[in-house]
């Protein structure tokens, strides 16, 4: 299925390259976050669901330097109005699905930990 979006609602100007990027993150983010559309009454939960995974994950976008840029409250709301057809998820249903991508990056932590520490020591028993 394809996510189709409205941005006629929208002030900030989605059409300036400086912008645009902003704007598609939060439009392929509403698949993320379990929110099909930025409105007056929930854009700061929107922006506090698109924090909790990019703590998890990283940033959605890049600057020139290719760093990563977290989106802010003032970019979720300049883009109140959005609107998509993903697929919404209840807060429960949303911090259910966060506490299991944060144990999920913790293991991949332990793992990626103890194979560092197995291959210095062999390194160490090498010279």
């Amino acid at each position: 299925m394809s996510l189709n979006y409205d941005l006629c609602g929208v002030k900030a100007d989605y059409k300036d390259d400086a912008v645009w990027p902003i704007t598609s993150a939060l439009i392929w983010g509403t698949m993320s976050v379990g929110l099909n559309a930025i409105t007056e009454k929930n854009w700061e939960e929107f922006y506090v669901r698109c924090h909790a995974i990019e703590t998890i994950h990283g940033a959605w976008l890049r600057d020139k330097d290719r760093k990563g840029r977290p989106i802010t409250a003032e970019d979720v709301k300049s883009h109140v109005g959005l609107h998509t057809n993903a697929s919404t998820r209840t807060k429960a249903q949303f911090q259910k699905d966060i506490y299991r991508r944060f144990v999920d990056q913790a293991n991949r932590n332990i793992t990626l930990e103890l194979k560092t520490t197995e291959e210095r020591g062999k390194q160490r028993e090498a010279v």
